[in-house]
């Protein structure tokens, strides 16, 4: 058809043409989904109608890279909101833990959009235990930025004498901690399976 037919394009009024295209790019646009909006969340339809203003306004590419940027900066946002750091204070998880010990639950991922959480255990006003413990068997993964918090964090409790004691870690944080020699440092007997394990340690330590 391109071959035989291409040549009878000119005898096309334009007027045509730009009626067909006008169709063409009203039945692309699909309208019907933008009904369907409300049935999302705000992230999405901002990422969604970003993109399409844009795409009409400037061009494809534009719309592309703004909207790859959005969906990054909203996806950040929302992995930073669900990781948390709580205080372990049931008496039957701490169950052996004695005076001068302090356990903490991590969830999400440690990743640089969430380390202040981690960050925030080293405020001045806050008094140091002798022995942190963090439970990380809910922690998802950890980037190298999370992985300076905990140096940070043992750097900082070692300076006064206290120590760190890791519970529980999952497999990717474990290797990333493994890998980076951090291990060694913190020393491996401050790594231990779960929380039992990791009170007795701490135990062991304030008791030494």
């Amino acid at each position: 058809m391109i071959l035989v037919a291409a040549p009878l394009a000119e005898n096309i009024p334009l007027a045509a043409l730009s009626a067909i295209l006008l169709m063409v790019a009203w039945n692309m646009g699909e309208w019907r989904e933008f009904a369907r909006l409300r049935q999302f969340n705000t992230t999405y339809r901002t990422i969604m109608l970003s993109t399409f203003l844009l795409t009409v306004i400037f061009d494809l590419t534009v719309a592309v890279e703004v909207g790859l940027v959005l969906a990054s900066l909203f996806f950040i946002y929302r992995i930073s909101s669900i990781t948390r750091i709580e205080p372990i204070a049931d008496g039957v998880e701490m169950q052996g833990a004695v005076e001068g010990v302090q356990a903490y639950r991590m969830f999400g991922s440690l990743f640089f959009g969430a380390v202040s959480k981690l960050e925030a255990l080293l405020d001045p006003a806050r008094p140091q235990p002798r022995v942190l413990v963090l439970e990380m068997h809910q922690l998802i993964n950890m980037d190298t930025t999370g992985l300076d918090a905990l140096h940070a964090l043992h750097k900082a409790l070692a300076k006064n004498g206290n120590r760190l004691v890791l519970a529980g870690c999952t497999e990717q944080p474990l290797s990333l901690i493994r890998r980076s020699g951090f291990l060694d440092t913190l020393g491996a007997d401050n790594v231990q399976p779960d929380l039992p394990a990791a009170l007795a340690r701490a135990r062991t330590l304030i008791e030494a």
